[in-house]
C-alpha cells in the first residue's frame, strides 16, 4: 500500500499543477489509471473530495488535513535540497509566465509550488519592481529578475519574479533555486542584447 504523504500527496499535488492525469504519470512513471486510482484513493482516505472542476483538479473539502499534509511535504523538500523542489515558470517563454500568473501564487501560498517564476509586471502588487531587495506582499515573497526586452526589435521591456513564502526565503535550497534562476536570466538577458544590436 502506498504512503499518503510520500507516495499519494505529490499526485495531488502534480494534478493541481498539470490538471492531467497523463501528464503525470509520465512524470511519476506510472500509467494514467493508476495514477487516477492513487489520486481517488487518497481522496477518500483523507476525505478531500478531489476533483477536476473548470479545468483545475482541488480539493473541495477538509482543507486543514490537506494543508497540514502539504507544509509537511514542503519541509520534507526544502530539506532534500533544490532539485526536489516543486517550481513553475520558465525565463524563455513569455507567453507561458502571463498564463501562469495569478494561478502560481494561489499555488506558491497553498505549498503546492515551492517557488514560481511570473511575469511581474502583469501578476504583482505595485512596488515590487526594485529588484535590490525582497518585496513582501500577504505570505509570499517576490524577487525581481533581470529587466529584459520583450522581443529583441521592441522598445518596450519586461520584468520577471520569482515568487515564494516568505519563511522560505532564508532555506539554502530556495536560495540554490534562485541563483539558478537568476543566473539563466542573465544569460538570457545578455543574448537578447546581443540579438538587438544585430
Amino acid at each position: 500500500m502506498r504512503d499518503v504523504l510520500l507516495n499519494g500527496l505529490p499526485v495531488l499535488d502534480l494534478l493541481e499543477i498539470t490538471a492531467s492525469t497523463s501528464v503525470v504519470a509520465a512524470l511519476t512513471n506510472c500509467d494514467q489509471s493508476s495514477v487516477s486510482r492513487l489520486h481517488r484513493r487518497v481522496s477518500d482516505q483523507l476525505g478531500l473530495d478531489f476533483r477536476k472542476t473548470n479545468g483545475h483538479y482541488r480539493a473541495h473539502a477538509n482543507h486543514a488535513v490537506l494543508g497540514s499534509l502539504r507544509q509537511a511535504s514542503q519541509l520534507l523538500r526544502l530539506g532534500r535540497g533544490q532539485l526536489q523542489l516543486q517550481w513553475q515558470g520558465t525565463p524563455r517563454n513569455v507567453q507561458a509566465l502571463l498564463s501562469i500568473g495569478d494561478r502560481a501564487l494561489e499555488l506558491v501560498h497553498e505549498r503546492v509550488l515551492d517557488l514560481a517564476v511570473v511575469n511581474g509586471l502583469d501578476t504583482l502588487p505595485p512596488g515590487w519592481e526594485d529588484s535590490r531587495k525582497p518585496f513582501a506582499f500577504f505570505d509570499r515573497i517576490a524577487i525581481g529578475l533581470v529587466r529584459y526586452p520583450i522581443q529583441p526589435s521592441c522598445s518596450g521591456t519586461n520584468l520577471d519574479a520569482v515568487v515564494l513564502r516568505r519563511e522560505h526565503l532564508e532555506q539554502p535550497a530556495m536560495q540554490a533555486l534562485i541563483s539558478q534562476i537568476r543566473a539563466v536570466y542573465l544569460r538570457e538577458y545578455a543574448q537578447l542584447s546581443e540579438l538587438a544590436w544585430l
